[in-house]
């Protein structure tokens, strides 16, 4: 009820039939679409709608969240909220001065019929490269599978806007895996830690950067669609996946609980990133001044 609310004057239309479909019974069908990721069919024949009705209630209700997503995908407006970021991510791991966490993950999808191979990721399977910031202020997925993670964050308008305004670590800094270049405001771990120091800045690193992979998994076992090959044209997938990241931010701000248990952490591995590292220096502060 509380998404139908949201969403009825978006989902209200003008029409000269006897029995329009409701806000409400287009907010169920679309969530019946999410959670169970089912081919549109057997979710029309369940509700007693036609398939094309379904594939309509789909995309109307996923437009409508996606307009919603600056109102719930919020990045931190001021220096207080980005305290408070700060000081959560710091109790997570004892890492200093991180305000979020970078990771990308893949979203299954059936071969599209135009740059067929740019979606072949680096397992084999088509897909969509979805960057996220924990926990979800920040998401980016309009990539094809094969992009690199480090290509995804450093074409983003929120790296963009990072640059502008980083001056000094006392600014923030994101945690990424060793996808990711090393920049003054985007910390990686060691490849091979030499020292004790370094061992405990990778930990620390591991335990806070860990929140992304554990949002990713929760958010994937809550909207099982994102599990399963998405059956649609990239350009809707893309909007699907911005509406499930929208309603798993309302989730959590309800304190909606998963049904079936807490989700583990998604492991993502990705391809090591190979190119200038402009961060050292600011890590190798990090590691001498807080973990030695």
């Amino acid at each position: 009820m509380h998404i139908t609310d949201l969403l009825a004057e978006d989902l209200r239309r003008k029409t000269q039939r006897n029995h329009p479909i409701s806000a409400l019974q287009q907010v169920l069908i679309a969530l019946r679409f999410y959670a169970s990721g089912s081919f549109l069919q057997v979710i029309g024949d369940t509700i007693g709608v036609d398939k094309s009705t379904v594939s309509r209630v789909v995309t109307n209700v996923s437009l409508a969240l996606v307009a919603k997503q600056q109102q719930y995908i919020k990045w931190p407006k001021d220096q207080q909220e980005f305290g408070k970021s700060k000081n959560s991510f710091y109790q997570r791991g004892k890492f200093p001065c991180v305000f979020g966490c970078v990771d990308g993950t893949h979203i299954r999808i059936q071969a599209p019929h135009e740059n067929e191979n740019g979606y072949v990721n680096r397992k084999g399977f088509h897909s969509i490269n979805v960057q996220g910031i924990g926990l979800f202020i920040n998401i980016v997925a309009r990539w094809p599978g094969s992009t690199h993670d480090s290509h995804v964050f450093s074409s983003s308008n929120i790296c963009h806007h990072i640059e502008e305004n980083y001056h000094s670590l006392g600014d923030g800094i994101l945690l990424g895996d060793s996808g990711y270049a090393c920049r003054p405001f985007m910390m990686t771990p060691y490849s091979n830690p030499s020292t004790p120091a370094q061992v405990a800045y990778n930990e620390a690193h591991c335990k806070t950067r860990v929140i992304i992979e554990q949002t990713f998994g929760c958010w994937k076992r809550r909207f099982h669609v994102l599990h399963s090959e998405i059956r649609m044209a990239p350009e809707k997938v893309c909007i699907i996946i911005g509406a499930c990241a929208v309603l798993h931010n309302i989730a959590t701000i309800l304190n909606e609980p998963m049904e079936d248990g807490d989700a583990g952490d998604e492991m993502n591995v990705g391809d090591v990133y190979c190119g200038p590292d402009q961060g050292q220096a600011v890590r190798n502060y990090i590691c001498q001044t807080y973990f030695s």
